[in-house]
């Protein structure tokens, strides 16, 4: 599933896309290492956060 970032740096607002679960997780573990304000969203439009992402990651390990 693909994830869209809306992040806030300093004097700029940016949107990063992440195509998987662990891509969205590292740049979720980066934005927030950096102080980085931002939302998270699914593909749906679902706002998720890193508990969502790690929970994602089970399940589908379990399902494969």
């Amino acid at each position: 599933m693909a994830y869209r970032i809306s992040a806030r740096h300093p004097g700029r607002a940016v949107t990063y896309t992440a195509a998987t679960e662990e891509a969205a997780l590292a740049k979720w573990a980066e934005l927030t290492a950096d102080g980085v304000p931002f939302e998270m969203t699914d593909a749906n439009g679902a706002v998720v956060d890193d508990i969502d992402l790690e929970d994602r990651i089970d399940a589908r390990d379990i399902e494969a």
